[in-house]
């Protein structure tokens, strides 16, 4: 069956614009664009925040720099859009980012922008962000690729604009394709090509090379670094290899490093996940180990990679969620997961893989491996700090919350008080489904006190107290911390009498749980604020957060802990704060987490407190909520906010746009250079748009889409807007509501590109 038409694909390509994707499918297309056609709504406006360390604290071992090059269905999904639809289930993201180094959004273009939610995403987690440059064996016009314009080549400067103004990283150049035969020099113009495009992206940015295209101008995969591919990695940042590259290859790509001076950890070695699969069209798919490699036993290559000194690329790393079931299962243990959710974090943390794992591959157990559990992602992959030296903010925000939206029903709606009020209703029943919101995902905590294998450990060893996290979907009361007892116990009378023997003899006992590993200044100029409810009182049992901090001089570590538990009635709906003054003097705040302090009592789960928000930047009036360091944001303005219409190729979409602006009436100092500011949006990290007094979406610059569906339903014909700032670290800025016809919001369903599918 013959694939869509140019006409086709290009009239797809504009519809995809509107929902925020940018890419190019020919070298005309990319000929063509301008950076005065940009659309606001396709620029990630999040600052890359610069990672302060190398590498955790704690780190033991060697470690490997992971690179997800995403690959996901092809790409371009809806829910990585600016107005994502509600799906049936969670699809992929990647909730390990402090163990990422790299991402690569690929898809199969010729020139992939990566969408601004993953942008967004990845840079407040601090992971750099590259898009694909891919000339695959069907490509036309490949000699483009280094055409020239007054003794420059025409392609470097417009792909450094494209990064810089959707606010990337940088790229990974991928050519399937052997080199024009209508020049013996098109490798050494290609070397000029990259090194030129390096100039001008800067030093911040960086461009990776892929093992295909040889320096003989055949593509002709090396599985490592030769003397095929060296000049290409050289003049490149890094090297991602081939996926079928054994234990010799890395052998000799390190020999050969050593000899040209090339750090080892810029050599990426592919991992196929795919290739575990046995029930794939075609020759059968070889990753390392050569035996079972990919799929669950990704984390042995990493592994192997560690060892050696290497990096890792891992090729399609939402496998899980394209081959197995992403449906959300009734298993109260999984707390409803779906298979493929499940298997995802098999990888990354080597937690049991569903025993009624099922798919389409030949075999009962294809995936059930004697190595996965003990070789998960995590044991291997290099962890980073999260945060920069001086900012970190977390709501403990998931790319998808649960909610209850109304469920399909057969019959007419039944008629209520709210059906007058409102409207017809389409049910009165309800079912838990999923919003999506991939571009304000933030830095996850640790849940477990310590590995998964220490937690598995603990509930076979001796009874002892531990501490838990809970990340509950709701959008308020994120974080849940709980305690317990743990421990294997012969008979429950053992346990009854041990609660007697030490309720009231042993000695209270410290319990830490360690939610976010950090590396940041203590020299007094930083401060944290965090945001939680009490849950539970006692006259027996302490509980708060804790700060630690490595001593540079001694390397040990400090810990200082700040109480918030009390005795007393609980008011759960009161949320409290608690500043920290971070300082030491002579080390850096490595970890924040929780403690309690208590005697071993009871077996019962005890929830302890629930955390909204943390937020460490410059000190500011703890009177004001709205004060970083010297700067007063409550001079920040939003407003001339509007409707306007945004067209392209006879296509139209309504957009609610507004502007920002402090007032000069204020003598206020700059905002504080220890915090993110975006070239786009200023002081602000996203927007919260509101119809009707009803939040409707998130937005990231300074317009937002509608829709007919945001307004038809609404009985007045006046529409009231209002937005609502949120600037880094979580003030608000509140604009003036305004009212506008609900008919200037909409159009016909035939020309409004929101409506088109």
């Amino acid at each position: 069956m013959p694939g869509p038409s140019a006409e086709e694909r290009q009239a797809q390509r504009i519809r995809d614009s509107f929902k925020g994707f940018v890419y190019f499918d020919t070298f005309a297309q990319l000929d063509a664009w301008e950076i005065e056609d940009v659309d606001p709504i396709q620029q990630a406006n999040y600052p890359l925040l610069i990672r302060a360390a190398n590498k955790v604290y704690d780190c033991t071992g060697p470690r490997a720099r992971l690179l997800l090059c995403h690959d996901y269905s092809g790409g371009y999904h809806d829910y990585e859009g600016v107005r994502p639809p509600l799906p049936e289930s969670k699809l992929y993201t990647c909730e390990h980012l402090q163990f990422v180094h790299t991402f690569v959004y690929f898809s199969h273009k010729l020139i992939c922008v990566p969408p601004a939610s993953w942008t967004n995403t990845l840079h407040r987690n601090g992971v750099k962000v590259l898009g694909t440059c891919l000339v695959e064996p069907q490509t036309p016009d490949m000699d483009q690729l280094l055409a020239k314009a007054n003794g420059r080549f025409k392609l470097t400067e417009r792909l450094a604009d494209i990064a810089n103004t959707y606010g990337f990283d940088g790229w990974l150049f991928n050519i399937e394709q052997d080199a024009p035969q209508i020049s013996a020099t098109w490798s050494h113009e290609l070397l000029d090509f990259l090194s030129e495009l390096r100039t001008c992206m800067g030093r911040q940015k960086q461009v990776i090379w892929y093992d295909a295209l040889t320096t003989d101008g055949d593509v002709y995969y090396q599985n490592g670094l030769t003397s095929l591919n060296q000049q290409y990695a050289e003049v490149a940042d890094g090297l991602f290899t081939n996926y079928k590259w054994t234990q010799q290859n890395m052998q000799d790509s390190g020999r050969l490093a050593s000899d040209i001076g090339m750090l080892k950890e810029n050599i990426f070695f592919g991992i196929d996940v795919w290739a575990q699969n046995n029930n794939l069209p075609g020759p059968r798919r070889i990753t390392y180990p050569p035996k079972d490699g990919g799929g669950t036993n990704t984390g042995l290559a990493i592994g192997t990679l560690s060892r050696s000194g290497f990096s890792a690329a891992m090729f399609a790393p939402a496998w899980a969620f394209e081959h197995f079931s992403t449906n959300s299962t009734q298993d109260q243990t999984t707390e409803g997961a779906s298979i493929a959710e499940r298997v995802d974090q098999s990888l990354w943390t080597g937690s049991l893989l569903p025993k009624d794992l099922c798919c389409n591959c030949h075999g009962e157990k294809a995936h059930h491996t004697e190595f996965y559990k003990n070789n998960a992602i995590t044991r291997y992959a290099n962890e980073y700090p999260v945060g920069s030296s001086t900012f970190f903010e977390t709501w403990f925000r998931k790319a998808f919350a649960s909610h209850e939206r109304p469920k399909p029903c057969i019959g007419p709606p039944i008629a209520t008080e709210e059906h007058h009020l409102h409207g017809p209703q389409q049910c009165c029943q309800t079912q838990t489904g999923f919003s999506p919101g991939l571009g304000s995902q933030d830095p996850l905590p640790s849940l477990l006190p310590g590995t998964l294998q220490q937690w598995e450990d603990a509930n076979q060893g001796p009874i002892s107290r531990v501490l838990f996290g809970e990340l509950v979907s709701e959008d308020r009361r994120p974080l849940k911390i709980v305690t317990k007892l743990v421990g294997c116990y012969e008979e429950a009378d053992d346990l009854a009498a041990s609660e007697c023997s030490t309720a009231d003899t042993s000695p209270a006992a410290i319990t830490r749980l360690g939610l976010y590993k950090l590396s940041m200044h203590a020299d007094g100029s930083l401060q944290a604020k965090i945001t939680y409810r009490t849950l539970c009182s006692s006259d027996t049992m302490s509980y708060g957060f804790y700060q630690a901090y490595l001593d540079s001089a001694s390397g040990l570590l400090a810990h200082r802990d700040t109480n918030v538990g009390y005795a007393g009635p609980v008011l759960e709906l009161v949320a409290s704060s608690v500043r920290l003054q971070i300082t030491h003097s002579s080390g850096s705040l490595v970890e924040l987490g929780v403690f309690t302090e208590s005697k071993l009592s009871g077996p019962n789960p005890v929830a302890l407190m629930e955390i909204e928000e943390i937020v460490i930047g410059p000190k500011f009036d703890i009177l004001s909520e709205y004060q970083f360091g010297n700067f007063d944001s409550s001079a920040l303005q939003l407003g001339k906010v509007h409707v306007s219409t945004r067209t392209r190729h006879a296509q139209r979409q309504k957009r609610i746009t507004w502007s920002w602006e402090q007032d000069s009436q204020t003598q206020t100092p700059p905002w504080p250079e220890e915090m993110p500011y975006s070239r786009t949006t200023g002081p602000f990290s996203s927007f919260t748009v509101r119809l009707a007094c009803q939040a409707i979406g998130q937005a990231y610059c300074l317009e937002f889409p509608v829709n007919n569906k945001d307004v038809e339903h609404l009985a007045e014909n006046d529409v009231q807007i209002q937005i609502v700032g949120i600037l880094f670290g979580g003030g608000r800025v509140y604009s003036i509501p305004v009212l506008v016809p609900k008919q200037e919001m909409m159009l016909g369903s035939e020309e409004d590109a929101s409506m088109i599918e």
